[in-house]
């Protein structure tokens, strides 16, 4: 696939609630060729060759011309992203990586934690084009970290809430309450999850237990992201059963749940 490497002019940088944002970006090349899963590497243009660039994973694209980021501003890089206005340039290179595959006729569910919610609006839209309404998990540390609600609501057959301290919906992690539920009713189903490595690794472990199908979109912190400077390595296993170090931008950023180790 194509990829373009441009500056994209900043339409909307605005602030979710807490550390969570939402940047929008003017950029039709990538918006128009862009996929489910797939990934940009950005920065400010203010910060000239000072700051690397980063991953971010596309959350939607939106008029078929405009690129949309989630992220948290915790770091040197995203709290500089998170002081940009609108008509500020990023450099953007993408899009990045494989897609979320479509199994035809599966029961979608999707697993999200924390920031992991970043990919879900555009594979839940997706999904949607293919006439299928997957049911969406999405857990956080507490209510205020919640975000994209409305939208997920709308593009999901049921939005299902978990939060660490239980100020919304289910009281504890995400995957205890997927656990439970999936042991009354898993036939046909299949995983997308993305999160923190915990939680990707209990999504592992429950597709292991039942037989079932999972895909992980994984995040590692990475340089280049077209698999030059070798710095994002996931330990994992091929299908022949070798063991192997897969690189999470060029092999990935989605991998079966039984390809990584976790």
């Amino acid at each position: 696939m194509a990829k373009y490497d441009l500056r994209a002019r900043i339409v909307e940088n605005e602030c979710l609630g807490g550390k969570y944002y939402r940047i929008r970006a003017h950029a039709p090349e990538i918006a128009s060729i862009a996929r489910p899963g797939q990934f940009c590497m950005i920065r400010p243009e203010i910060c000239g060759d000072a700051l690397m660039r980063r991953p971010f994973s596309i959350a939607a694209i939106r008029e078929m011309e405009v690129l949309e980021f989630a992220y948290t501003a915790i770091g040197r890089g995203t709290r500089l992203l998170a002081q940009q206005k609108r008509d500020d340039v990023l450099w953007c290179l993408g899009p990045l990586g494989n897609t979320f595959p479509m199994i035809e006729g599966a029961r979608a569910i999707c697993v999200a934690g924390g920031i992991g919610i970043a990919p879900f609006p555009f594979l839940n839209y997706a999904l949607n084009k293919h006439r299928v309404f997957p049911v969406m998990y999405y857990g956080a540390r507490t209510a205020d970290e919640l975000v994209y609600l409305e939208e997920l609501n709308q593009l999901s057959e049921k939005l299902i809430l978990c939060t660490d301290d239980g100020t919304a919906g289910f009281h504890g992690f995400v995957t205890q309450l997927l656990e439970r539920d999936l042991e009354n009713d898993f036939q046909n189903v299949v995983l997308y999850a993305c999160g923190p490595h915990p939680m990707l690794a209990q999504v592992k472990r429950i597709a292991t237990k039942l037989g079932i199908a999972a895909y992980l979109s994984m995040e590692e912190v990475m340089g280049c992201g077209i698999g030059i400077c070798i710095g994002c390595p996931i330990p994992g296993t091929t299908p022949e059963g070798e063991k192997v170090n897969y690189l999470c931008c060029k092999d990935g950023p989605i991998f079966p749940s039984s390809y990584v180790e976790l």
